[in-house]
This record gives structure tokens, sequence and C-alpha cells, in this order.
């Protein structure tokens, strides 16, 4: 059924065989399947491969098929950061948020994009936000560090680099920011 190898294409992707995920996502959408789930996946993998514009149309599609899919709205400002489209990219996230405000992944990309837009105070509040929302999210601690150096309050990125490093241990980048404070 339908569901089936959309289920089976799934699986591939999650255990890591993306050659057989392709093959199973690319045989549902030439069959006409217009499911969600296959667009935005198969985006995935084709983002991993450096085929970004094939990969926002996939994503775009599985927002025209599902506009409140707020994974695919994140993964679309993935697309546009990659770009450098940095404006679109925000607006991406924020979309995905407005969707589902507990999605941390598009908090934590979307203080990605504030800072990179200069908006320091902005991208501090997504940043905290994430780790709100997911408090053991080691990149977001770690970022969320950053932002506080770039600000100036030395005692709280040390604390914020810390706690990126005692819930990863061998995230070496929060190991390399803390050593820059």
């Amino acid at each position: 059924s339908k569901e089936q190898i959309i289920n089976q294409a799934i699986q591939f992707h999650l255990k890591g065989n993306i050659t057989e995920a392709s093959k199973c996502y690319l045989y549902c959408i030439n069959q006409g399947f217009n499911d969600h789930r296959v667009f935005c996946n198969y985006a995935g993998i084709l983002q991993s491969l450096g085929k970004l514009d094939a990969a926002e149309i996939s994503l775009r599609k599985a927002i025209e098929i599902k506009p409140n899919y707020a994974e695919a709205h994140s993964n679309l400002g993935n697309i546009l950061r990659d770009f450098g489209n940095l404006q679109d990219a925000e607006l991406s996230y924020r979309k995905a948020i407005e969707i589902k405000p507990d999605l941390a992944k598009a908090h934590l990309n979307l203080g990605i994009i504030l800072n990179d837009l200069g908006k320091l105070k902005e991208s501090e509040l997504s940043y905290r936000k994430a780790i709100e929302i997911k408090p053991d999210y080691s990149e977001a601690h770690s970022n969320l560090g950053n932002i506080l150096r770039d600000l100036g309050k030395l005692k709280e990125a040390e604390i914020s680099q810390r706690k990126a490093i005692e819930i990863s241990p061998t995230f070496a980048i929060a190991h390399a920011n803390l050593g820059s404070i």
C-alpha cells in the first residue's frame, strides 16, 4: 500500500540507508503520491548531496501539500540560509515557530540567523527559548554562550559554555568557545 511504501522509505532513511530511502522517495513521487513527509524527507537527502535547488523545490512542494507543516518551513529556512538569503530564512523559521512554538530546532536556527543579521539581543532570546523547550540542547547553550560573550556578559557566557560541555562532554566547539572566553 501507499502508506507501507512511505513507511519503508522512512525506515530506510532513519537507518541511514540513504540509497534505498532515495529510491523509495523517488518511487513515491513518480507514482504521484502527494505526501508531505516524502517531499520533506527527500529534500533533506537532496540538501545533504548539495542539490539545494532541488531540495528547495521539494520542500516547497511539501509546504504546498501541508501548509502547516512546521518542520518543512524550518528545513526551508536551512536551505535559504545555505543560499545566503537570510531574510527569507528568518521568515521561514518564524513561520515554523508560529505553527509549532515548541520546535526547539527552529528557535535555534532563528537564533543563528538573527546573529548573522547582527540582531544579538533577539538571537539571545531565541537561544534561551530553545533551551527552555529543550534544556539539554548543548548546541543552543553553546550558541547562547557565544552571543553572551559578544554582548560582553563573560561570566554568563562561561556558564553557558560549561553547561554545553556538561551535556555533551565531547562537544569540541563548546570547549573551543570556552577557551575563547
